[in-house]
């Protein structure tokens, strides 16, 4: 369960206090599951999407490969690198993220060659990245159980593309100190590890209460660009909104793998709360039953008005069809 505690209104200031780059800001909570005392774990899927505060703007005068020239922007030289990332805030690829690897006052490297996207003339914000201590406290804060090691620790799985990461707060364990850990390395501090936007988290929560975890910052203003790798992707909502399938991937499917079935069509997998997942897909080619968002278990009734996530929650995509992007887009239009 979710609760926003500031009124979110589309199309207003819909936060209670803004940032002096005009960002709304504030909080939301998010309900992490205990046990309830039945069963050694609970488990609960998480998105962050409060995001870092503007930290520097302005707009391109040029894309050359993985350079991003700008001569209008208030770039601090070197300030960026490894922990922040540049995100396109206009023009025909809107939302567009990637990491910066460096920076001097009037240019960007990134990661990514973004040059094939972009005209050169697109207004752009850069953000620090979201981390595993920014969401749960870099002392834990958020009051997620601790351990000596993550087999009495609650745990925070992130996905890695083929397994997940798992890591926890260690407290009270005879060496390697106090703070966040990862399951294979008890000695250095990960309190720094990167939650990209977009993303979800499972939390395995080993004890009976549950724990309301408040999660503060910005709120995007602009549509932000989601990949979606070919696989299992575990994803969230970019803005602290209620998703339907058709808000999200659009009524008409989007970009997602389509097909007569769940079989063959991507799989989003939604968390029913008993710690399994209803199946939906957009079918398109059937024999019969029409065209649209449907479930694994009715090929006839609309379901493009399923809640894929709350604010906060997280859900799964098996894309069977190769990679795409998802236009997240935001409600402040």
């Amino acid at each position: 369960m979710t609760r926003l505690l500031i009124p979110f209104l589309i199309g207003a200031s819909v936060l209670s206090a803004q940032t002096v780059s005009t960002d709304p800001v504030g909080y939301i909570t998010v309900n992490v599951a205990g046990t309830g005392g039945a069963g050694s774990a609970k488990i609960s899927i998480i998105g962050s999407p409060m995001h870092g505060a503007v930290l520097a703007s302005g707009s391109l005068t040029s894309a050359d490969g993985t350079t991003l020239n700008s001569t209008s922007s208030s770039l601090t030289d070197s300030a960026y690198s490894s922990s922040h990332y540049i995100q396109i805030t206009s023009g025909a690829n809107t939302g567009v993220t990637s990491a910066i690897t460096g920076n001097t006052a009037t240019s960007v490297s990134t990661s990514d060659d973004l040059s094939s996207l972009l005209s050169g003339d697109e207004t752009f914000a850069i953000r620090a990245f979201t981390t595993l201590g920014d969401i749960f406290g870099a002392a834990n804060e958020s009051g997620i159980g601790g351990g000596a090691n993550s087999n009495v620790a609650d745990e925070i799985l992130v996905y890695n593309g083929s397994s997940f990461d798992v890591y926890y707060y260690q407290d009270g364990a005879p060496f390697g100190g106090t703070g966040w850990r990862s399951s294979t390395n008890g000695f250095s501090s990960a309190a720094n590890t990167v939650i990209p936007h977009g993303l979800s988290i499972v939390v395995k929560r080993k004890q009976a209460d549950d724990v309301a975890l408040v999660l503060s910052g910005s709120v995007f203003t602009t549509d932000t660009s989601v990949p979606v790798e070919s696989g299992v992707n575990w994803l969230a909502g970019s803005h602290p909104v209620n998703y339907t399938l058709a808000s999200y991937f659009g009524a008409d499917g989007g970009n997602i793998g389509k097909g007569a079935n769940s079989s063959v069509a991507d799989e989003i997998l939604v968390p029913n709360g008993n710690g399994g997942f209803n199946i939906y897909y957009y079918q398109d080619g059937a024999p019969f039953g029409g065209t649209g968002w449907r479930s694994s278990t009715n090929g006839f009734s609309d379901a493009g008005s399923t809640v894929v996530a709350s604010a906060g929650s997280g859900f799964v995509i098996k894309a069977k069809n190769g990679a795409y992007n998802v236009n997240d887009a935001t409600p402040l239009d």
